[in-house]
C-alpha cells in the first residue's frame, strides 16, 4: 500500500531525523568526550515505551528488543534501556545473561557499577556507585568514598531486582538471567551527565571459576579510569535501519572525526 503524500513525506522526514539523530550520536561517541573511559568501550542505550517487568525472565519475547545486545563473551550477555517518565524521572533497566550456567553457587555474583559524571579517576568517588548481588540473594549498593566504596541504603522504590534460572529468546536452554530497574536521578544513585553514564557490568559463576570474572569492560572495579562508557540515544532505534547501514554510518563517524582531528592538530602545528 502506498502512502497519502503528506503521511509518506512525514515518514520520509521521520526517518531522515533518525539517521541524522544516529549519525549525531556516532560521532559523539567517535570524539565526544572520553575522559576517565576504557578505550573502545562504549555502547548506547535506547528509550522504551515502558519499563520493563523485573522478575527475572523474560515476560514477553520482545520485552528487550528495543535495546541492544552486548556480549561480554559468547556466555554472557546484557542489554541496557530507559524510560523517561514525566520529562523528569529516569529510569536504567538492565539484563544479564549467563547461557552456560544453571548451578546456584554462594559465590555467584552480578555486579553493575556506575559513573554518573563519566570523570573517571583512579578510585571511586562520590559520584561513583556499585550494586552487588552476591550468592542469589538482595542486592547491596557502594558509593565511592575518594579512596573506597562505603555501604548506602537506597529507598524500596529506587532499585528493582530479580532473577531466576530459565530459558529466553537469547538461549532455549534455562540459564540465570539477572533483571534490574535503577532510578538514576534518586536520593541515592544520582547521576548529572545528561549523555548518560560509565559503567561496568560483571559477572562470577562460583562453578566455573576458571573463567574468572567475566566483565564489559574487562578491568578492575575500583578504577572508574577502566570502566567504559554508556550513551544514551534520545531516540529509539531506528525502524528499518539494518546493521550494515549502522556500520556504514559508524564509519563515516569515524572519517569525520580523524578529518577533524588531523585539521585541529594542523592548526595547532601552524600556530
Amino acid at each position: 500500500m502506498q502512502l497519502p503524500k503528506t503521511q509518506g513525506a512525514l515518514f520520509e522526514m521521520k526517518r531522515a531525523f533518525s539517521i541524522f539523530m544516529l549519525c549525531s550520536l556516532l560521532l559523539l561517541i567517535t570524539v565526544g568526550t572520553t575522559q576517565g573511559s576504557e578505550p573502545g568501550y562504549t555502547r548506547i542505550s535506547y528509550p522504551t515505551e515502558e519499563l520493563p517487568t523485573i522478575d527475572g525472565t523474560w515476560t514477553s519475547p520482545d520485552e528487550w528488543t528495543g535495546g541492544n545486545v552486548t556480549m561480554i563473551n559468547e556466555n554472557v550477555t546484557f542489554i541496557n534501556t530507559y524510560y523517561v517518565e514525566q520529562m523528569i524521572f529516569v529510569w536504567s533497566s538492565f539484563v544479564i545473561e549467563i547461557l552456560n550456567d544453571n548451578t546456584n553457587d554462594t559465590g555467584d555474583y552480578w555486579q553493575i557499577c556506575i559513573d554518573g559524571l563519566i570523570n573517571g579517576g583512579t578510585a571511586p568517588q562520590d559520584d561513583d556507585y556499585r550494586i552487588d548481588v552476591v550468592g542469589h540473594t538482595n542486592p547491596t549498593v557502594y558509593q565511592g568514598t575518594g579512596t573506597g566504596w562505603t555501604e548506602v541504603t537506597p529507598e524500596s522504590d529506587e532499585l528493582f531486582f530479580a532473577e531466576s534460572i530459565s530459558a529466553s529468546p537469547t538461549s532455549s536452554t534455562p540459564h540465570w538471567i539477572a533483571e534490574f530497574t535503577i532510578y538514576l536521578y534518586s536520593g541515592v544513585i544520582y547521576t548529572l551527565n545528561e549523555e548518560g553514564f560509565g559503567l561496568r557490568v560483571a559477572v562470577y559463576d562460583e562453578s566455573n571459576s576458571a573463567a574468572g570474572v567475566q566483565a564489559w569492560p574487562p578491568t578492575d572495579r575500583d578504577v572508574p579510569n577502566g570502566w567504559g562508557i554508556n550513551y544514551r540515544s534520545e531516540v529509539p532505534i531506528p525502524e528499518g535501519l539494518s546493521f550494515g547501514v549502522v556500520v556504514v554510518l559508524s564509519s563515516v563517524a569515524v572519517i569525520v572525526a580523524t578529518l577533524g582531528f588531523r585539521k585541529r592538530s594542523k592548526t595547532r602545528n601552524s600556530n
